[in-house]
């Protein structure tokens, strides 16, 4: 990182510290009963929902309140066309977020219909209600595997809400499963019609807007497409050429008295000149899209909640699904679309048709089903049931009689950590228990790989990410930063302490866990985060601390301290790591040993699959004409080190030390296969040396045994390791070991394993040793091992779940 990018990027630091100081000085100050904070879609519009609670609030039946809204963009100019044709007492828009902030620390009462700003946290005292803005029909969080690692986004608003509204059940099984609030939502759930759905019993209302807009001698069609491709992913510019050339040839089609209001998706707000057109138009400004939709006699829509809704007026809708193959691979859906009573149609002539014919389905089970609490003035029995405490809503609860456990899982690296947790996570009782584990959200390698991950997870397994890094104010990170770099037994400053608890009802609001394990115990701000709960925590240790500092520079003796100090348990994963972990805490008390577990069958069903290396996820240095696979099929001799590219491995002494060898044995070749670090130096030094061309680095493979078990010898250079699993793996699979004499090879020496010196002499001797044929594979009684660690693991949940 050169200068620039350096000073770049403590000024943004300083921006948003600042930023969080100013927030979080309004939070201290007291709740006001009468502010209510609303916002829709982000901010990003201002609409269904949340336009009819304000229109409601604004009838003046609830008190005095100020109302407040969040609207970026273009949105205070939609909100101004809305209040020229409808009551809406609106106080203040704010149009900034770290402005929104500060409303939403001060607003007695909040209401959303998506997520919630990241840095906001949950007051006590204060009323929270997300509404959604949909019945889902494509396939949501955890069911969706492209977002699944971004559930927390809207996971955590969730949980922050005292209400949750949903006009079926369909809509709260499929909400609550995807993102993962069935087993432990605190809060109260209103089995009630959608605000912005009571227009559709009103058609009244209709014919008076279809008056005003000179519409009433027109036969009305609504068209409302939903966006394409994944969140983060969307197809806007090529739906929006597509969308042109549809209404170009439905413009040829339509007759005189018949006209197509078009409504794109909120995010796909691409430009349509609807001047071209004599039969189209944008939807009308100034009006609710459902007070539009509410005058048409047919809609049209593709895969858009929007039908849920409009299945309430009774009247035609049709599916245009001309892209259902292509939309689908992109995202699933609950229901299929031959399930659902509508005409669905794939060309512009069969739209056509559709649109001048009756209604000719039956749709009454369809409506029992997905519009089942749906009534008139629903806005105002919501406000009535929440604002004046009136019991006019069907209200339910979670009732939850399992401990909620929750384990802290860092990045989700694909690495031993990882693959250990796996193996203890199938071996637990998940009819006894609920199992949920965090992890960073916004880590780049849980962005790239989460899913390699959670195709391996148990089912019945839960996921609860971390949504954003922690915040910190100016004091508090200065106060941090002096803890951190403090001499050793300098005591966390309480202001930091604090933060830390502020943070933990921002990442889980109400804490609904009955015990916690920071199974990671890596990262700073994570050990010290998971120590905080008023519930028994537990901390893992997979490797020595001390030699950590030393070799990677990723521990902080004061943090270590500090967390180990607060922690209920430390487990540690060998013998040996008690010593180096005692010497931190400087007490050996409350610190127990849990083996890593071997999944036997799994390693050898792995062996069996193909090499798979992913475009865009795998990158391979190699000279060798045939690549990977001409490696592996050749008669040389395979030599292979698997673990991540850091100066724990080892790995610049061990290519050195194989580079010596290859001065005898010039045809044996070594593989390298990483998850995450170094890659650009180790391939420098590589190149550098004489027979580099021998040796092959693999960045990330989902599964790396197939190349393993086509490998003569799996060589273990470590500085140091906990426990290693990839030993375990290399010995399940019948290979020999070479491996240094560290703490985390000391069950490979007792099982007739072969160690050498801690050096890249030692290694380069195990490699000659194995040539003389004085290295071999050993057994190793791993069903005793497993079984002792699965009742381990299972006693230390139950101990702490208090049974």
């Amino acid at each position: 990182m050169n200068i620039v990018s350096r000073f770049w990027t403590k000024f943004k630091n300083y921006r948003v510290f600042k930023q969080n100081t100013e927030i979080y000085e309004e939070y201290a100050k007291p709740i006001i009963d009468n502010l209510v904070y609303v916002e829709s879609r982000d901010g990003g519009d201002f609409t269904g929902n949340i336009f009819r609670i304000v229109e409601e609030l604004s009838s003046g039946d609830y008190g005095d309140f100020e109302i407040c809204v969040y609207a970026k963009n273009n949105v205070p100019s939609k909100i101004k066309q809305f209040q020229n044709n409808y009551n809406l007492k609106i106080d203040r828009i704010v149009t900034n977020e770290i402005d929104a902030l500060k409303v939403l620390g001060r607003a007695k009462y909040i209401f959303t219909d998506a997520g919630m700003r990241p840095r906001y946290f949950k007051r006590p005292g204060q009323i929270f209600f997300n509404t959604w803005h949909g019945t889902p029909l494509k396939v949501m969080g955890v069911h969706n595997m492209p977002e699944e690692h971004r559930t927390g986004n809207v996971q955590h608003p969730f949980l922050s809400s005292d209400y949750l509204l949903y006009p079926n059940d369909y809509m709260r099984e499929k909400m609550m499963t995807a993102f993962m609030i069935d087993k432990m939502y605190p809060g109260k759930i209103l089995m009630e019609g959608y605000p912005r759905n009571s227009i559709f019993f009103d058609q009244d209302r209709a014919q008076e807007l279809k008056a005003k807009l000179k519409l009433d001698d027109k036969e009305l069609f609504a068209y409302m497409p939903t966006y394409k491709g994944i969140l983060m992913e969307r197809k806007d510019e090529e739906q929006k050429d597509e969308i042109h050339e549809i209404l170009k040839e439905l413009d040829k089609r339509l007759k005189d008295n018949q006209i197509l209001l078009v409504k794109l998706h909120v995010y796909n707000e691409s430009k349509i000149n609807f001047r071209k057109f004599k039969h189209i138009r944008a939807f009308p400004k100034g009006y609710e899209i459902y007070d539009v939709i509410n005058m048409a006699d047919v809609l049209v829509t593709d895969y858009s909640s929007v039908f849920f809704d409009y299945a309430n007026s009774r009247k035609k809708i049709v599916l245009y699904n001309y892209d259902e193959a292509e939309y689908l691979a992109d995202r699933g859906v609950y229901i299929p679309l031959n399930d659902l009573p509508f005409p669905k149609v794939q060309t512009i002539e069969d739209l056509v048709d559709e649109l001048n014919s009756p209604k000719n389905y039956d749709d009454t089970e369809f409506v029992e089903r997905f519009c089942t609490y749906e009534r008139p003035d629903a806005a105002k029995y919501i406000c009535q049931h929440v604002f004046n405490g009136e019991n006019v809503c069907r209200e339910d609860v979670i009732v939850n009689e399992k401990p909620n456990v929750l384990i802290y899982a860092g990045d989700l690296l694909k690495n031993g950590v990882t693959t250990s947790l796996i193996n203890f996570l199938s071996n637990v009782d998940t009819e006894k228990y609920n199992f949920f584990v965090s992890f960073r959200q916004w880590s780049g390698y849980v962005r790239r790989y989460h899913q390699y991950v959670f195709e391996e997870m148990p089912e019945g397994i839960q996921f609860m990410p971390l949504r954003t890094g922690i915040n910190l104010t100016l004091p508090e990170k200065k106060a941090f930063n002096g803890f951190v770099a403090g001499k050793r037994g300098t005591k966390l400053p309480k202001m930091v302490d604090d933060m830390f608890e502020r943070e933990l009802n921002r990442y889980f609001p109400n804490f609904p866990f009955d015990y916690v394990i920071n199974f990671d115990g890596t990262t700073l701000n994570e050990l010290l985060l998971f120590s905080k709960p008023d519930v028994k925590c537990t901390v893992w240790v997979h490797k020595d601390k001390l030699k950590s500092m030393k070799f990677n520079h990723d521990q902080n003796y004061n943090g270590l301290k500090e967390a180990y100090t607060r922690y209920d348990d430390i487990i540690v994963v060998d013998d040996a790591l008690i010593k180096p972990t005692a010497e931190i805490k400087c007490s050996d008390e409350n610190i127990s040993v849990i083996h890593n577990i071997n999944n036997v069958d799994k390693i050898k069903e792995k062996s069996e699959g193909e090499i798979e290396f992913i475009e865009e996820r795998t990158f391979i240095h190699t000279t060798h004409s045939g690549g990977i696979e001409g490696i592996l099929s050749s008669d040389a001799l395979k030599f292979i080190s698997i673990g991540n590219i850091e100066p724990q491995k080892g790995y610049n002494r061990l290519v050195k030390a194989f580079n010596r060898f290859c001065d005898d044995y010039p045809d044996t070749q070594l593989l390298i296969i990483g998850g995450h670090g170094e890659f650009q130096e180790l391939i420098k030094t590589v190149s550098s040396l004489k027979h580099g061309d021998n040796i092959s680095i693999i960045k990330w493979v989902n599964n790396p045994m197939p190349v393993l078990k086509r490998c003569d010898l799996f060589i273990q250079s470590s500085e140091f390791e906990g426990w290693s699993m990839v030993a375990m793996e290399a010995n399940t699979l019948g290979m020999p070991i070479i491996s240094t004499d560290i703490i985390g090879s000391k069950w490979i020496n007792d099982n007739g394993g072969y160690l050498v010196p801690n050096s890249e002499n030692g290694l380069l001797q195990g490699m000659y040793d194995f040539m003389n044929n004085e290295i071999n594979d050993f057994d190793y009684d791993y069903d005793s091992h497993n079984e002792k660690a699965v009742r381990e693991f299972n006693d230390l949940i139950s101990k702490n779940c208090g049974e």
